[in-house]
């Protein structure tokens, strides 16, 4: 993993629709624009962060963050974590939510249940 520090600039949020069960994805993409140690600015890098929610706060043009991410085929560096020195907070994205899991588990296990509940009583002991 690489690690980036720069300024947000471009940074554009939106929400793309989702196939399954028709939950959508959150996108957060910006660029970043970083300065060598002697002022002369580096190339920018394109960043994207996408998730079910986040939580820490938010980003905004402007601020300043640090961020470790890979660098994917298209030059786009996929973090799940940005950390705004700005306003010193940490932004984390998650990608399931913890509830659902088990209310989706919880039915399937009811489920599995009563069909076994089901052949037991029609084929006997």
């Amino acid at each position: 993993m690489s690690h980036y520090k720069g300024r947000v600039s471009g940074y554009t949020p939106r929400a793309e629709a989702g196939v399954f069960r028709k939950r959508q994805t959150l996108v957060w993409d910006f660029r970043l624009e970083r300065h060598d140690g002697t002022g002369q600015p580096l190339p920018r890098v394109a960043v994207e962060l996408r998730a079910k929610y986040y939580r820490g706060g938010s980003i905004s043009n402007g601020d300043v963050v640090e961020l470790w991410g890979r660098q994917s085929r298209n030059g786009v560096v996929v973090v799940n974590s940005v950390k705004n020195l700005t306003a010193g907070s940490v932004i984390r994205a998650h990608n399931w939510n913890a509830s659902v899991t088990v209310a989706y588990l919880t039915a399937f296990l009811l489920f599995a249940a009563l069909v076994a509940g089901g052949l037991y009583l029609a084929f006997g002991p």
